[in-house]
C-alpha cells in the first residue's frame, strides 16, 4: 500500500514480511538492528501490529535515532470524544485519532496499548463466526 509514494519520500524503504511474500523474509527488528549498527539513521517509522512495533522499536532504544510508530488502537468517532483510541504516551493520555496516530515509539505504554486492543477479542471472534455463517460460500461454516 502506497509503496511507490513511500519510495519517493524515503532515502531507503525496507519491507519485511514474516512469510517472505514481499521484501525481506524475516523480522523487521533483525533488519533494523543491523541497520542501526552499520549506518547512520536520522529517523525510523515503524508500521504494523502492536507487538511488532514494540519489539522493533527496541532496536533504536539506546540510540539517537528518532523512532516513530503509527498506532492503530480501536477508534470509534475520530474526534477524541469517545476515548476509545486513548493511549498513554510519556505518561500522558493522548487520543490517537486527533493527537496521532504517529507517536515517539520510545514513549508508548505498549503493555497498556496491547491490553486495550484485546478488549473486544471475544466480540470480534463472535462477529467473524456470524459473518462466515451467513455470507461464506465455501460450505465449511454451515
Amino acid at each position: 500500500m502506497l509503496e511507490d509514494e513511500l519510495r519517493e519520500a524515503c532515502d531507503e524503504l525496507v519491507i519485511c514480511t514474516d512469510d517472505g511474500s514481499k521484501g525481506h523474509h524475516g523480522y523487521p527488528a533483525d533488519i533494523l538492528k543491523k541497520m542501526v549498527a552499520d549506518e547512520a539513521l536520522d529517523a525510523v517509522w515503524i508500521i504494523g501490529p502492536g507487538i511488532m512495533m514494540k519489539i522493533t522499536s527496541f532496536a533504536t532504544l539506546n540510540t539517537n535515532v528518532k523512532t516513530f510508530v503509527s498506532l492503530n488502537p480501536i477508534m470509534v468517532d475520530g474526534t477524541g470524544m469517545c476515548g476509545s483510541c486513548r493511549v498513554t504516551i510519556a505518561g500522558e493520555t493522548k487520543f490517537a485519532c486527533v493527537d496521532g496516530p504517529e507517536f515517539d515509539a520510545h514513549q508508548v505504554d505498549w503493555d497498556e496499548l496491547m491490553n486495550r486492543q484485546r478488549t473486544y477479542t471475544g466480540q470480534e471472534k463472535e462477529s467473524l463466526e456470524h459473518y462466515h455463517e451467513h455470507t461464506c460460500r465455501c460450505g465449511e461454516h454451515k
